[in-house]
């Protein structure tokens, strides 16, 4: 009868080690809660800072003015290598390389991705014989008188003042300075006269 009474009715050190059983599944369990909220806390801030970083930092690194028209130097002078002279045919004769006519890009845009919207785009200028307002990119001061043609006669390379263009999809806006110019005359040995030079 005591037996069965001691079954029914566990000692109180019995129903002390139950609780304390209990007590500590119980901070296994709040422990666990506090690691995963812990590990969600941080892959959230992860998340945010990396989404801050791609939104206000990595875009402006790299690119330039946005056009009126996407088109990327990367695919046409890097991927499909169509020479600069195509697109700027008075760089050799002129006192700018001078921009393609509209008419010029539909020497292939005729038959290649005629319908993407970008292209579709450009077709309303032509439709319109507006000339595209492409955004300006590369500046010199009004006082210098540059020319490319001499530079192209001593075989200096485009890439010495436009940059890796092939590799870019917008180019970077360039604002050239004199010690830019005068760096590379005295490299190549040339004209440092200020007015036969660049000021007359």
């Amino acid at each position: 009868m005591r037996d069965a009474a001691h079954a029914a009715f566990p000692s109180k050190r019995f129903r002390m080690d139950i609780d304390r059983g209990k007590i500590a599944e119980g901070t296994k369990a709040t422990r666990k809660e506090a690691v995963w909220w812990t590990g969600w806390f941080w892959a959230a801030v992860l998340l945010l800072v990396t989404l801050l970083y791609l939104y206000y930092l990595f875009p402006k690194q790299d690119l330039g003015p946005v056009q009126p028209i996407y088109f990327s130097h990367r695919i046409h002078a890097g991927v499909k290598q169509i020479n600069c002279r195509f697109c700027h045919p008075y760089v050799e004769r002129g006192e700018h390389a001078g921009l393609p006519e509209v008419e010029k890009c539909f020497f292939c845009h005729k038959y290649i991705i005629p319908m993407h919207p970008e292209i579709q785009k450009e077709k309303e200028y032509l439709d319109k014989s507006v000339p595209v307002p492409w955004v300006r990119i590369y500046f010199v001061p009004d006082f210098v008188k540059f020319r490319h043609q001499p530079h192209i006669l001593a075989k200096i390379d485009c890439l010495r003042c436009h940059g890796d263009v092939p590799s870019m999809d917008r180019l970077r806006r360039v604002d050239f300075q004199m010690n830019f110019c005068i760096t590379c005359h005295k490299e190549k040995n040339a004209q440092l006269d200020c007015y036969l030079g660049c000021h007359h």
